[in-house]
């Protein structure tokens, strides 16, 4: 143990202590100016008699360090052998100071052939981890190369004394009978059959994939696959959405369940009291129905028989901390370690999904080739004759048909335009040479609002006298036209007809079957429940260029998610070349199509998901130190300069990296054959928690298969 208390060699005991190890030899004259070691004080308080049952707790730290990402044993005294059970928090003295911790197991037996420190005592009355938790978490961490404390983090709230308290009462509710829509499925090729095998009692995992049809309500269609099973008498359901609005949407189909006490939501939203009240409520057996965000995939729902996730392509269901899981993997993972069913929906269909549908290992369900043609939208994208008819069509941010569609639509009702990002304008360039425009601190530039003076979007400077470095030009162009600019433009054009706002920072539920614009970014777009009268997106072009691997697979979902609001046989256009695959995924309908296209492609390329890949973030010789301890088969792409955080990245957890290694921070991929997946997660965490056990080794971010590769 070097002066900082850190470990450099030798093994570590339950009590944090070097047990054995490699001592330096001194001379004896140097040794006799080293004061000897202090002498240890006696604890004054008597020993503690030791459970006759199970007398060895296996305890998991809470703490981020890797190396420390292992289980301890720990003696259970005989008055916390009742209380300190399997899930159980409880404090410890781990290197000489109380720690918190949770158990994870009971033995007869210790591994460690020393004396073992007792457990100081049980924090609160509930066991938050239960055994089905305790398995999931460990098999998350091992799968993305973390830590089980960081999943454990995200998996249990903190604990309000108050909330555990609460008084709850075991669900006796069940879904009557006559509640289960089963006619919506209708729409769906074996759709009949996906609510059959919900509805029956046989416990054999049943996996779907499901596209939604067009002109129908995603939260009706889940909550009827919900009641499939709430109909019994027993089994529970957790359905998994991307904000909180959808949480919303979801539980007011479920007023019977919420009345009766039988349902519980989890949000990040919430505060700690109520959070953890609806985890108690949850872990005790109160709720059969649990309807949440990210975190709540692991809900520890009892005798759970189904899990819904629904959008899984939203950046929303990855967790912005280390280790970056997916949630819809995690599903995944939780329905194939526990056998429970399990839905995946989407406005459209990602790559991965598809793999699982090509493999056998889930089925495709999406709407019938009847259903389509009755309730699908007319999609009208541009073309050879428009630009022939119009020479600035192509070029034009919203071309002569869109504003012929919307206007021939408000004399009925709204009308929806999406617009891809919010503000004013988000990103701004030189007007003479198209450079990216700025601040000195690196960050990009926008504006915020008309006439306004451009500010940074990082450190948040004003740079009203900017000037380009490459060309010395002082003029700033519109890169990208955010929301409010598009609603500015639209109301200009339309006189006297309402314009309705919608986006991250002011949601707008649902709007009324009247005339009205209605701008709204992806995700947040409101309800109408006569569907809307037509559909813009704009700024489709622009979607298809980002660079990264998915940028089509998410511009297809977000378009899927605009034109399935529309009303029957209404119009849609996509600013984007009919030519181009995505638009024609969405002129036929057939999500399905595209990604099976694209996972060929990506196949043949060696790309996820075809293969495994994680991302390395450190400095260039501390990832050629990962990379030779690697011994699984691999390919090392890089490593190259690391662009600054947020420039160019839609990954949330990207910022909180921004000052690795200062301007030495580099960026590589490890690429490895989806056979070899399972042995690259298992190498990564432990060259991860070897480089943290020696003391002056800086860390290696790892991420394993990023969406924002």
């Amino acid at each position: 143990m070097d002066a900082r208390g850190e470990v450099t060699s030798g093994r570590v005991d339950a009590r944090g202590e070097v047990t054995s190890g490699r001592v330096d030899a001194a001379a004896p004259d140097q040794l006799s100016l080293v004061p000897g070691p202090r002498p240890r004080r006696r604890s004054s308080r008597p020993a503690r008699e030791v459970s006759e049952t199970a007398p060895v707790a296996q305890v998991v730290i809470d703490s981020a360090v890797p190396h420390l990402d292992r289980v301890f044993d720990y003696s259970v005294p005989a008055d916390l052998s009742d209380t300190a059970v399997v899930g159980a928090r409880v404090r410890i003295r781990f290197s000489g100071r109380l720690t918190d911790a949770f158990v994870v197991g009971r033995l007869d037996d210790a591994e460690h052939e020393g004396a073992l420190k007792p457990l100081e005592r049980v924090v609160g009355v509930e066991p938050v981890l239960t055994r089905d938790t305790i398995r999931l978490v460990q098999e998350v961490a091992e799968r993305y190369a973390g830590t089980v404390s960081d999943v454990i983090r995200t998996a249990v709230p903190p604990r309000h004394a108050r909330a555990e308290a609460t008084v709850v009462e075991p669900a006796t509710w069940r879904a009557e009978a006559g509640s289960v829509d089963e006619d919506r499925w209708a729409a769906y090729d074996a759709g009949p059959a996906l609510v059959a095998r919900l509805s029956s009692s046989d416990r054999q995992a049943t996996r779907a994939v499901w596209s939604a049809a067009p002109a129908t309500s995603w939260s009706a269609d889940a909550e009827a696959l919900a009641r499939c099973v709430l109909a019994q008498p027993t089994g529970g359901v957790l359905i998994v959405v991307p904000d909180a609005a959808d949480v919303d949407r979801v539980a007011a189909g479920f007023a019977d369940a919420l009345a009766a006490g039988a349902m519980a939501t989890l949000t990040a939203e919430q505060g700690p009291e109520r959070r953890y009240r609806e985890f108690v409520r949850t872990l005790r057996g109160s709720a059969r129905l649990v309807v949440g965000t990210r975190a709540s995939v692991f809900a520890p729902v009892v005798d759970l028989r189904l899990i819904l996730v629904w959008d899984d392509g939203d950046d929303a269901l990855v967790d912005p901390h280390a280790p970056y899981w997916d949630a819809r993997d995690v599903a995944a993972l939780r329905s194939h370690l526990t056998g429970c069913d399990l839905v995946v929906g989407s406005p459209a269909r990602s790559v991965v999904t598809q793999q699982w549908c090509e493999s056998g290992w889930a089925r495709s369900v999406e709407a019938s080739r009847a259903t389509v043609s009755e309730r699908g939208p007319t999609v009208r994208a541009l073309t050879a004759e428009d630009a022939a008819r119009d020479a600035a069509a192509a070029a034009a941010r919203i071309p002569h048909r869109a504003w012929e569609a919307a206007r021939a639509a408000l004399r009925a009702g709204p009308v929806l335009v999406q617009v891809p990002r919010r503000g004013y304008l988000p990103a701004l360039s030189c007007q003479s040479c198209r450079a990216v425009a700025r601040c000195a601190c690196g960050g990009p530039l926008g504006m915020a609002a008309a006439g306004a003076v451009p500010r940074c979007s990082w450190c948040g400077a004003l740079a009203g006298s900017w000037t380009c470095p490459e060309c010395h030009g002082e003029r700033l162009r519109a890169v990208s036209v955010g929301a409010e600019r598009t609603a500015e433009e639209i109301g200009r054009a339309f006189p006297g007809v309402p314009v309705v706002s919608s986006h991250g920072g002011h949601m707008v539920a649902s709007v009324p079957d009247e005339p009205a614009i209605v701008i709204a970014t992806p995700g947040a777009e409101p309800h109408c429940e006569a569907g809307y009268r037509a559909v813009l997106i704009l700024d489709a072009r622009a979607q298809l260029q980002r660079p990264f691997l998915d940028a089509e697979e998410d511009a297809v979902r977000r378009w899927f998610a605009a034109a399935r609001l529309a009303a029957p046989r209404a119009p849609v256009v996509v600013t984007a070349d009919n030519s181009l695959r995505g638009v024609q995924a969405l002129v036929r309908w057939d999500a399905p199509w595209l990604a099976a296209r694209e996972l060929a492609d990506r196949t043949a390329a060696g790309l996820p998901p075809a293969t495994r890949m994680a991302v390395l973030l450190g400095t260039a010789d501390d990832i050629a130190e990962v990379d030779a301890a690697l011994a699984v088969p691999h390919r090392l792409l890089g490593p190259v300069p690391d662009p600054v955080a947020g420039e160019g990245s839609r990954h949330p957890g990207r910022g909180q990296v921004r000052d690795l290694a200062g301007a030495d921070r580099q960026r590589a991929i490890v690429a490895v054959d989806r056979r070899h997946a399972a042995e690259l997660s298992r190498q990564l965490r432990a060259v991860t928690a070897t480089r943290s056990a020696r003391a002056r080794t800086a860390p290696v971010h790892v991420r394993l298969d990023p969406r924002d590769i």
